[in-house]
């Protein structure tokens, strides 16, 4: 039996790492960012914390890191009114993200799987996007100018495809256990 199979309960351990992983994208995302286009977001590094997390740690931490640590920026920035979309696109971002990544027992070391894992991340963020921009300003035609931005954002947090991979090699080669 697998390590996911006999774990139900979150323990402290998976609390106090969680935590941490939330710490690493809220700095990420507030303190290494730079304005994008006019309606276009922002670029930061963020995305590629969350979308590591997600490749090397699984969907739970995945989703959880990315939904609080960046809408816990959102409400800490000017962006507070978005915080509830983010919460949300975020999470089904980590939670894709990091099932692709692990299916068939690959737990984030199989490159093709995680190229894979960002065509429905980069789905998922520019849909999400596009209907919490419609649902906010109550118009269905602006938000258009906001893919460009989404989809790049996606772009620079694929970096994490190269990352992960040296991460998970590192780990294995000090015995370090990556628990999902």
């Amino acid at each position: 039996m697998n390590n996911e199979v006999l774990r139900k309960t979150t323990g402290v351990k998976d609390i106090a790492i969680m935590g941490l992983f939330i710490a690493i994208v809220y700095v990420a995302t507030a303190f290494i960012l730079v304005p994008g286009p006019s309606e276009g977001g922002l670029f930061h590094m963020g995305n590629v914390a969350h979308f590591t997390i997600a490749i090397v740690f699984g969907r739970k931490k995945g989703a959880i890191s990315g939904a609080f640590g960046m809408a816990l920026f959102d409400i800490l920035s000017p962006y507070a009114a978005w915080a509830p979309f983010t919460f949300i696109i975020r999470f089904a971002i980590g939670y894709v993200i990091g099932y692709i990544a692990h299916m068939n027992g690959k737990r984030g070391a199989n490159l093709i799987q995680n190229i894979i894992s960002m065509i429905p991340a980069t789905i998922i963020m520019i849909g999400g996007y596009y209907m919490a921009e419609g649902i906010m300003y109550g118009n269905w035609i602006s938000p258009a100018v906001s893919i460009p931005g989404n989809a790049m954002q996606c772009l620079v947090g694929a970096i994490s495809i190269i990352i992960a991979p040296i991460l998970i090699k590192t780990f294995k080669a000090r015995r370090i256990e990556i628990e999902i």
